[in-house]
């Protein structure tokens, strides 16, 4: 059995030792923010600055809130904002586990806490590796914060505060536009007027991020026509799509599958698969197969493995170091190329089979059903 305590020690011991490796010849991918950040920040530019960044620059498929955030670093120079970022972006990785500890504590007290604390430390040794690599190796700061907001929107949800989880899940999209589907998780605000209203938020949220680019630049609506290469390494390949570059069905599909996803999990009582769920969907339809995309998986299996295992099954973060494994090491291997496709393809379809499981809440009990805090 491991103790909660020296496996905490471990899970930071483990979180430096990744950053360091990350960090050197780290930020690959930052140039586009520093490009982004600085079209923003140059209103003086009637063609590709300030609100004409996006039509101008289609290939910047990155969330307003993001540039926003990169620009606020800039003070300190290209590198000075990156170091700044991947420290944050690291910090941003602890904070996930440490909400989704939080979370347990709140819906799953039939663990106790000694068991959460297991099951956390457990599932960040999984996690690590793989969101250091993000924040860190490439520096993707849209990703680490749309994950970043849609946990701490689970959280807010969960309390019942509708006005936060909007808010929280809005800014998700708005630092990614694949953070949509999260949305869902304001189904768990419990009543209608709640969700309607976290609902509301969520679109005012979105519309005040998005819909200024589109009135000042109806060109915009190029970043949503941008394509990438569909690589040999894609589970869409496997599932029979060799079109040479995203196909113009793809995005909404991605969307449109991980609501339905999401939905049903919601439906089916497996509410702490819903995030799992939803970036499942975009993977499996996703021509890219950059490694980071990774993230969201293991996020998303992290809160299954804590939150839906049932009491008294292993602590062993199965879903976690799984997506890992096969989705992230296995990339370092050399397998033909179809090989990586396969093991994506596996690894959505069994967790679609979490829908299949007897629609109850994980830990054996009924539905969730407790009382909510005010709404703001």
């Amino acid at each position: 059995m491991v103790r909660a305590r020296p496996a905490a020690v471990a899970l930071a011991g483990w979180t430096v030792v990744w950053f360091i490796g990350m960090a050197w010849n780290g930020g690959t991918s930052w140039h586009f923010f520093v490009q982004g950040a600085r079209a923003l920040a140059d209103l003086d530019d009637p063609v590709r600055g300030g609100l004409h960044l996006y039509a101008a620059a289609p290939v910047l498929q990155i969330g307003p809130v993001a540039l926003l955030a990169a620009l606020l670093a800039m003070p300190w120079g290209v590198a000075g904002a990156l170091a700044i970022w991947q420290v944050l972006g690291a910090a941003a990785g602890l904070t996930i586990l440490w909400q989704i500890r939080q979370i347990a504590t709140l819906v799953r007290p039939d663990l106790g806490r000694r068991t959460i604390d297991q099951r956390v430390a457990a599932a960040g040794l999984c996690v690590m590796p793989v969101w250091m690599f993000l924040a860190v190796g490439v520096a993707h700061l849209d990703d680490v914060l749309a994950l970043l907001f849609t946990v701490l929107g689970l959280r807010a949800a969960l309390s019942g505060r509708a006005v936060l989880a909007g808010a929280l899940l809005g800014l998700a999209v708005d630092a990614k536009p694949w953070a949509l589907p999260f949305a869902c998780l304001l189904l768990l605000l419990g009543t209608g007027r709640r969700v309607v209203l976290g609902a509301a938020v969520t679109t005012a949220v979105i519309a005040a991020a998005w819909l200024p680019f589109f009135l000042a630049d109806p060109a915009t609506s190029n970043a949503l026509h941008f394509t990438i290469p569909n690589t040999e390494l894609s589970a869409l390949r496997v599932l029979g799509v060799h079109d040479a570059r995203t196909p113009p069905w793809d995005r909404p599909a991605q969307a449109a599958l991980g609501v339905a996803l999401a939905l049903l999990a919601w439906r089916r009582g497996r509410w702490p698969a819903i995030v799992l769920l939803a970036v499942a969907a975009r993977i499996v339809l996703d021509p890219g197969t950059n490694r980071y995309y990774v993230a969201g998986l293991v996020v998303g299996a992290a809160l299954w493995d804590v939150l839906g295992t049932r009491a008294g099954r292993s602590w062993l973060p199965w879903w976690t170091a799984t997506a890992w494994i096969a989705l992230f090491t296995a990339r370092f291997v050399p397998m033909p190329d179809a090989a990586h496709g396969w093991l994506t393809l596996a690894y959505v379809l069994a967790c679609a089979g979490v829908l299949v499981a007897p629609d109850r809440h994980p830990s054996g009990g009924p539905r969730l059903q407790r009382p909510f805090r005010s709404v703001l």
